[in-house]
């Protein structure tokens, strides 16, 4: 039976489709904990215009699976963003070399997969070069906004009651970074920021010191961070934060990252690939889509890293939000995800210059105060580790309906 969801957490989900991407859009989509609001699409993993593409696509296969498992449709808004990161002259780094040219394992190309052929009469809003059937398929998958993806987390922050909100940011911090610059007081309504990136004690991913998300902006990564100034995560905390808010004063923001200390768990091995996923073949919807790219991803996992597992860092974010939904900010009703993840409150900056540091989470390890930098500290929640096995079996029963035993 399936379970009882008696509250739901409103988002928005800020992402690069991409792989993991998509798989985490997919488990979001699916899951009665969440009302998605809207997502924001960034560069990222691959060009802007294919992650328009991607997105399009993802959001039609999930309009079709939940009409096929005769689920009520969940229609987001889908709001185009940043094609490069904040900083004039910054180059726009990509991951093409794993995730393929299109973000999605090279499906299109190879015929695996094919996007709606009207996708980008889909993007169009209020144009008069949507067709009749474009505007329809749209409308089921999801809904168009003449707003660009800053301006949409914006004017749903303004339009709902403050601290409601929760943006998952899982691609580069761009969109999120820019929604700040051009209202911070708005910007403080969100509840909390959850954040895939960052590698706190572990190696990053794309250079010795930097995780791709933050190394593809990291001045748009360290301009979040610094809103936490002054957040304390304490009922006293919360209540500062409404007070500042109702005087339409700038209010700290919770931000939580999930860095590669703990998303490098959030995992899911070729063999439960070859044992829930493959037989499904094109049964469902979803399974027919994730099908078509998730055999590329074994193999240039082996191929690039030598192993034989698939990370899903962004998924595991969407669960750690999911497992924080009950704690308004307060820390008060939190007892869920104490027992599922370790985490600390660190002063975190992300290098934005440094000719081999760019993109690095920096901290202050140095065990006296008195050493500490100068100015008001910021205040992130850093996840550092979780609980792998549980996202594992979590991941797999919501998307692929796996019917493992939790």
């Amino acid at each position: 039976m399936a379970p009882i969801i008696t509250k739901k957490e409103t988002v928005i989900i800020d992402t690069d489709p991409g792989i993991d991407d998509a798989l985490a859009i997919i488990m979001s989509l699916l899951s009665p904990e969440l009302d998605v609001r809207a997502i924001t699409l960034t560069h990222g993993n691959a060009s802007l215009d294919m992650i328009k593409r991607n997105a399009v696509t993802i959001l039609n296969v999930v309009a079709e699976q939940r009409a096929f498992l005769g689920l009520p449709a969940q229609v987001p808004i889908l709001a185009i963003g940043c094609a490069s990161p904040i900083t004039v002259g910054q180059p726009c780094v990509t991951a093409t070399h794993f995730h393929g040219r299109d973000g999605l394992g090279e499906i299109y190309e190879n015929n695996l997969y094919q996007a709606p052929p009207d996708w980008e009469s889909q993007l169009l809003h209020a144009a008069k070069e949507v067709t009749k059937e474009s505007f329809h398929a749209a409308q089921s998958a999801f809904q168009t906004t003449p707003r660009d993806a800053a301006d949409e987390i914006l004017f749903h922050l303004k339009n709902a009651p403050p601290l409601t909100i929760t943006i998952c940011a899982v691609g580069p911090l761009s969109n999120i970074a820019l929604a700040y610059q051009r209202d911070p007081v708005t910007f403080g309504r969100a509840k909390r920021i959850m954040v895939m990136g960052g590698a706190i004690n572990v190696p990053g991913n794309v250079t010795p010191s930097a995780e791709f998300n933050f190394g593809a902006d990291p001045q748009a990564a360290d301009i979040i961070m610094g809103t936490t100034k002054g957040f304390q995560h304490s009922p006293e905390g919360y209540s500062s934060r409404l007070a500042l808010i109702n005087d339409g004063k700038v209010a700290p923001s919770h931000v939580v990252v999930v860095p590669l200390d703990a998303a490098d768990d959030g995992t899911v091995s070729k063999q439960d690939y070859e044992k829930y996923i493959v037989p499904l073949a094109k049964t469902t919807p979803v399974a027919t889509f994730c099908n078509s790219f998730l055999i590329w991803t074994f193999d240039i996992s082996s191929k690039l890293y030598g192993i034989d597992t698939l990370s899903v860092f962004d998924a595991y974010t969407i669960l750690g939000t999911m497992d924080m939904m009950f704690d308004k900010g307060d820390k008060q009703g939190h007892e869920h995800y104490d027992a599922f993840w370790k985490y600390e409150y660190i002063d975190l900056r992300v290098e934005s210059t440094g000719l081999y540091t760019q993109g690095m989470s920096c901290y202050d390890r140095r065990p006296h105060p008195s050493m500490s930098w100068p100015g008001i500290p910021n205040n992130v929640q850093v996840m550092l580790r979780g609980n792998g096995r549980r996202f594992n079996h979590f991941f797999l029963n919501r998307v692929f309906d796996a019917g493992i035993i939790i």
